[in-house]
């Protein structure tokens, strides 16, 4: 069932994404993003996720990023006294999230983009069972042709983790996504210089 609204929640990024023209500096498309994870904290182990986003642009230099993600979290399996009672154990979390960013493109290659997302955690009990966060990402769009980008990116975001401090704890990361761009302006050439020189 779940896998199903996944799915349609797809087709609607690709049916809204269709809808939005393109910039000289911004793109519209979409894309599936894979990568390494690390929250700050010493009971976690790197982990990794997976992203599927649009772009959308709105602007010559702006665009807005809807995603939804899974991030794999994976625990150092540390037990801890949660009361005189009761001893906890800290497992693995898998983290849902959707999130809407912006992003600024500084030009075809350099961005920024930051935003709340909303997650749910999913497999332990240290983790807030859902949340309202913020993100924050920078990188750099390698083009490959007309309609394909490889975009490379560092990201940071928080998440409620009881056992750690007050709750509040940065995971940092590192995403390699392929995105296809459905449409995307075309480099201007220098002054002086004809197109196509």
């Amino acid at each position: 069932m779940k896998i199903i609204k996944l799915f349609r929640i797809a087709i609607l990024f690709t049916l809204i994404i269709f809808g939005f023209k393109s910039y000289s500096q911004s793109a519209t498309g979409i894309g599936l993003g894979y990568g390494p994870s690390k929250p700050f904290s010493n009971d976690y182990n790197f982990g990794s996720g997976v992203q599927l986003f649009g772009n959308l642009a709105i602007a010559d230099k702006w665009e807005i990023v809807p995603s939804l993600g899974l991030e794999s979290i994976n625990s150092k399996g540390r037990t801890y006294q949660a009361d005189p009672y009761n001893i906890k154990h800290i497992g693995n979390v898998s983290l849902i999230y959707l999130g809407a960013s912006a992003k600024y493109d500084f030009n075809r290659r350099f961005f920024v983009k930051a935003g709340p997302t909303l997650y749910v955690g999913v497999g332990g009990d240290d983790v807030a069972a859902a949340g309202i966060s913020g993100m924050a990402a920078g990188g750099y769009n390698w083009d490959l042709d007309e309609h394909s980008t490889l975009e490379l990116s560092l990201f940071t975001t928080v998440i409620d983790i009881e056992t750690t401090g007050r709750g509040v704890t940065p995971i940092a990361g590192f995403k390699v996504a392929y995105v296809f761009n459905f449409s995307r302006g075309k480099l201007k050439p220098p002054p002086g210089r004809p197109p196509g020189f």
